[in-house]
């Protein structure tokens, strides 16, 4: 299927720009900037020759803070799954009427992987358990990736959103299998 077809809408505003380049913007700079954490401590991101630092924790955090971040982790959690269910379905239903859907499968794809990186990064992997003076812990490294990559989506999706509720009225996005309404509640929540 091509990147876009079937566009009725004739009037020259269209979401192709979105679907193709700006939605999926974040989801590859994300990638690019994850791939250069892994790098970086494969390839020697802490001192050679230094042994590993293990956490150092000179007083445990309370029971009230780790309940408040089990109850934050389990949020985000819950609305990176409703993200990838209705970034999925946008996809399908874009599929359904036949219209192009651009590069927007790569969006519930890196919204699982920056979900996977949030959940493991209390608990890194024994290569990555370490302080480096130019990148810090792996938790800090982690959280300078995904939580970039969430406001750039909420921008990128913002200004998408803006489109869908400005394209002209089309009588066939106005009712049908998936009508435009339905894609504006698609991407607005």
């Amino acid at each position: 299927m091509p990147l876009t077809t079937n566009r009725t809408d004739h009037s020259g505003l269209t979401t192709s720009m979105e679907d193709i380049f700006l939605v999926p913007l974040p989801c590859w700079i994300f990638l690019v900037y994850t791939i250069m954490l892994f790098l970086t401590a494969v390839h020697g991101g802490h001192e050679k020759g230094k042994p590993m630092m293990e956490r150092e924790l000179p007083n445990p955090p309370s029971r009230l803070r780790r309940i408040i971040v089990h109850i934050c982790t389990a949020g985000v959690i819950f609305f990176t799954f409703g993200a990838i269910v209705l970034s999925a379905l946008e996809v399908a239903r874009l599929a359904q009427i036949h219209y192009g859907f651009g590069l927007l499968p790569f969006v519930p794809v890196t919204e699982f992987l920056a979900a996977v990186l949030f959940m493991i990064r209390n608990k890194p992997p024994k290569p990555y358990r370490y302080k480096s003076k130019f990148g810090g812990s792996f938790r800090a490294r982690v959280g300078a990736r995904v939580y970039p990559f969430w406001v750039l989506m909420i921008i990128v999706l913002s200004v998408k959103l803006s489109t869908l509720i400005r394209l002209p009225k089309v009588p066939e996005r106005e009712s049908g299998p998936y009508a435009i309404h339905h894609q504006i509640n698609d991407v607005a929540l």
